[in-house]
């Protein structure tokens, strides 16, 4: 007999907590009272799935090793490309002074690799190799888009274009079938990237030049025919001067203009002697009259009146009236007056045509400058016309120039300017491949199976809504595990002598599977054992949401595992539709429970005591398909009947979804334990099985997790030992 006493850290002291709403039943699993799946969760998950994980990948592996022999071999080659940058952006002119910034040499790189990669550097190696036929590119084209696929930009599959960190160096890697296939396509398009490069760093040169040289042209053609215009507009307008820009007439207009003031002023001059000395003749008139330098008659003769008068009043106040020195002095006086008038008349006359020649001169002059100012203006508008062209011809020059002097100054700059690119480290025919790589392929292999692997491990638990382990039926309805039931391969069958469940012969990993699976139900046992201390327990149903989950091989076991103890027990296999009780004992079914309700037999006819034990067994009877009905007629009778008879009635009801009379025997029992089975179970039929023993109002125990791999149970060592050997030493397991 096998030892009915469990060891104190193997047994559980449950208590009775309420039972969830059905709405909470819904949840996931293990969502109560938490935000996420823990870490010791997903390691259980890995765990519950590490054969399988890890045969995946081994397969991964394999598959590596396999490509490894079966992919074609490529080749890398790599030519190194250096980006120079100079200090100064020229050596001449404006350029001298503009020192370049090494700051935007990152962007100046980052423009090379993306060049590097463009069409133009790339489509003159790819058609001179055919590089899109040894890519596989035009595999499977119709030639419509084949051609379609040659004329779009080129893109190289195997091209690998990379900057190494804090350098000025630009990789161009190369992957083909061929080393040498593979350095010559490395080297052709870093060849290609320095050539575009370069041309395109010197064609603005080029072109800025062409465009200097075609203006320079224009503007040499348009100065040779202002020139030449210049030329015939001095000799049309009698140029004397080009700088000055004077002409024949404006320098004869000043030169008239000069002539006609002078004669203004000469005949002014006259006009003014003439009044002088036609009026009241005096010495002062008289010099006025000498116009010409001569001494004038007239003045000599007013001098000598002057002198007769003086001697005249001299003699008059001295000698008298009568005197002949008086006398004397007046015929003087008289004659120096006479010669007065006479030299008055000469000089009035000769004064006259002096004015009448200089009012004439004038009077010419003025006709004169007249005419040459109507000739000036006449002329003024070609005059306009030529400092317009003489402008126009001074500005065309101007330019011309400093479009020859900008010219010179690209032309040495563009000699004197360093090469952008450059290749610096041709690529060479490799020695090994790069592909495929044993080491790294294994590597990633491993890495990445085990990834998806994990991950695929973890996809599945999600999506799996069935119970794998006690806690989370625990955590979810918030009920408790009353026992888990470990899986074994080859239970043997139940035996009358002695009601041993293990026999003899059975030896090895099975034998402490079923060492295990005796042990759950003696925890199951005493767990109902101590509830009852609280609330007697007179006849206990055990159900299931769904069928075949064990509940009936749990129940034999439970009912033999308390008889063993003393008790009477009394097990009925309340599953009409399906009854599998009497297969555990080996009893007939042909009496039973579906006789006894209707009352066509009695029922102590229908019990069975098994052989050496306090257990008996009512069998289902006949299978019918009025079970609900029978239930319905009398099973609560007979239910309180033999109450009175056994210390404890164990029923094995049928399962709760889709079967009326399980919720009916439900309401008549004092309590329920619900059978879930490990990895089948789902929390929908949980949740409803649930929530049929609660619109009865049943009072549910807990919850027995059947059918546990042994790595999922709840024990804390995993039962901890082993089978004891023969000397009574225990071998210690513990997981």
């Amino acid at each position: 007999m096998i030892d009915t006493q469990t060891p104190a850290e193997l047994v559980s002291f449950p208590s009775a907590p309420p039972l969830v709403t059905l709405e909470d039943a819904r949840q996931r699993p293990g969502s109560a009272g938490n935000t996420g799946p823990s870490l010791a969760h997903l390691i259980r998950i890995v765990m519950r799935q590490k054969w399988k994980l890890l045969a995946f990948i081994a397969l991964a592996m394999i598959a590596a090793v396999v490509l490894q022999f079966t992919l074609t071999k490529l080749y890398e080659a790599t030519a190194e490309v250096k980006i120079d940058r100079h200090s100064a952006q020229g050596v001449l002119g404006q350029e001298a002074s503009q020192v370049s910034s090494v700051d935007d040499m990152d962007q100046i790189i980052t423009t090379q690799v993306e060049l590097a990669q463009s069409d133009p550097v790339l489509r003159p190696v790819a058609e001179e190799y055919k590089l899109l036929d040894k890519e596989h590119q035009l595999k499977g084209l119709d030639p419509q888009e084949t051609k379609l696929k040659r004329a779009a930009p080129i893109e190289l599959k195997r091209l690998k274009v990379t900057r190494p960190p804090n350098t000025y160096l630009i990789r161009i890697s190369y992957r083909a079938a061929s080393p040498e296939v593979a350095s010559q396509v490395a080297n052709g398009i870093a060849s290609s990237l320095v050539l575009h490069s370069n041309n395109s760093a010197n064609r603005p040169y080029a072109e800025i030049s062409a465009l200097i040289a075609k203006h320079m042209a224009a503007l040499r053609a348009k100065m040779d025919r202002s020139t030449q215009t210049l030329v015939q507009y001095e000799k049309d307008l009698n140029m004397v001067d080009p700088e000055q820009h004077t002409t024949i007439l404006t320098a004869r207009l000043e030169q008239l203009n000069i002539e006609f003031t002078a004669a203004q002023t000469d005949r002014l001059r006259k006009e003014a002697v003439m009044r002088a000395v036609t009026t009241v003749p005096s010495i002062a008139s008289a010099r006025a009259a000498e116009a010409d330098n001569q001494r004038s008659l007239l003045t000599d003769a007013l001098q000598r009146v002057d002198v007769a008068r003086q001697q005249f009043s001299a003699a008059r106040s001295y000698y008298g009236e009568n005197h002949p020195e008086f006398i004397k002095a007046r015929d003087q006086l008289n004659e120096a007056l006479a010669e007065v008038d006479v030299a008055r008349s000469g000089t009035s006359d000769k004064a006259t045509a002096d004015y009448a020649q200089a009012l004439e001169r004038e009077k010419k002059l003025q006709a004169m400058v007249d005419q040459t100012k109507r000739e000036v203006n006449d002329q003024k508008q070609l005059v306009i016309e030529y400092e317009q062209l003489k402008s126009d011809a001074e500005r065309d020059k101007a330019t011309y120039d400093d479009l020859s002097k900008r010219n010179q100054e690209a032309d040495v700059n563009d000699h004197f300017r360093d090469a952008t690119v450059q290749l610096v480290a041709p690529a060479r025919p490799p020695f090994m491949p790069i592909f495929p790589n044993l080491p790294i392929d294994l590597a990633v292999a491993f890495l990445l199976s085990a990834v998806l692997g994990v991950l695929a491990v973890i996809l599945a638990d999600s999506l799996d809504n069935t119970f794998s382990e006690p806690e989370e039926v625990a955590g979810r309805f918030k009920l408790d595990i009353l026992s888990s039931i470990p899986a074994v391969r080859r239970l043997p069958p139940i035996r009358s002598i002695g009601g041993t469940v293990l026999p003899v012969e059975t030896e090895g990993r099975n034998a402490e599977l079923i060492m295990l699976f005796g042990e759950a139900v003696r925890i199951l046992r005493n767990s109902i054992g101590l509830m009852s201390f609280e609330r007697p327990i007179h006849t206990l149903l055990m159900t299931s949401a769904n069928p075949a989950e064990g509940k009936s091989t749990a129940s034999a076991h439970l009912a033999l595992s308390c008889a063993q103890v003393g008790k009477k027990v009394l097990l009925i296999d309340a599953d009409m539709r399906r009854p599998t009780v009497h297969k555990q004992f080996a009893l007939s079914c042909e009496t039973g429970l579906s006789e006894a309700l209707p009352g066509s037999v009695a029922v102590n006819d229908a019990i069975v005591q098994i052989e050496g034990t306090s257990l008996y067994v009512l069998p289902a009877g006949p299978v019918t398909h009025l079970a609900s009905d029978l239930i319905s007629m009398g099973f609560a009778s007979i239910l309180a009947k033999l109450v009175r008879d056994f210390d404890l009635i164990i029923i094995d009801g049928p399962p709760m979804l889709g079967l009326a009379e399980a919720q009916e025997i439900a309401s008549m029992v004092d309590s329920v334990l619900l059978v879930a089975k490990s990895g089948s179970t789902t929390g929908k039929a949980v949740a409803d099985a649930l929530s049929g023993l609660m619109r009865v109002r049943a009072n549910v125990l807990g919850v027995v997790m059947n059918q546990v791999k042994p790595s999922r149970s709840s024990y804390g060592y995993h039962y901890g030992y082993a089978l004891a050997d023969g000397s009574g030493t225990k071998h210690d397991k513990r997981a």
